[in-house]
């Protein structure tokens, strides 16, 4: 996708340990009109899989992931890091590691609202170590149902959660994928 390409190279910063700042377009502060078009077009990507529920994790892919479900026309659900009084406590749960936070967590999604009978599309912001993307696949793969693949607004092709889930099967579609970092420059796939 050519505008998130051209965002990422004039606005994006390079942080400690590779992390990438998309704060000001993605991930904080979002350009709304910018997340309808990557929802659209990874919406579009999927078009034929037949998908029943998107899923996300719990905070920074949510918006992206409700463009996506309402381009697909289907519900999102987000799995949440804490166990509240708002979720029902009858819940499919697995453990992951933010590796940007250096933090572990217990996700969960109430069981009312994913089963066999659905497919699923995961969504992400970006997907780096592929720890969220795994955690996530356990919970669908608790409740039986079936996966889509994956689709996120950034692939970083130099760590390993991409080939991971492909070497898994997962389809994983990206709208762009950063090369690799030298410096404080990011060098994108194709650009």
């Amino acid at each position: 996708m050519k505008e998130l390409k051209q965002r990422i190279l004039q606005e994006a910063n390079v942080g400690e340990g590779d992390i990438i700042h998309v704060d000001m377009f993605l991930n904080h502060c979002m350009d709304m009109e910018l997340m309808e078009r990557m929802g659209n077009e990874l919406a579009k990507r999927f078009r034929g899989e037949k998908i029943t529920k998107v899923v996300t994790i719990e905070s920074s892919g949510i918006a992206l992931a409700c463009f996506v479900g309402r381009s697909l026309r289907v519900p999102v659900i987000y799995a949440k890091k804490f166990q509240t009084g708002y979720i029902d406590p009858n819940v499919y749960s697995a453990e992951t590691h933010s590796f940007s936070f250096e933090k572990s967590y217990t996700i969960r999604i109430s069981k009312k609202y994913l089963d066999e009978d659905d497919v699923v599309l995961l969504v992400d912001d970006i997907l780096a170590n592929g720890q969220a993307a795994l955690s996530l696949l356990e919970l669908v793969s608790k409740s039986g149902a079936e996966i889509a693949g994956m689709a996120v607004a950034i692939e970083k092709k130099m760590r390993e959660g991409g080939s991971v889930l492909r070497r898994m099967g997962v389809r994983v579609e990206a709208l762009a994928v950063v090369e690799r970092i030298e410096g404080d420059r990011i060098i994108l796939a194709d650009s």
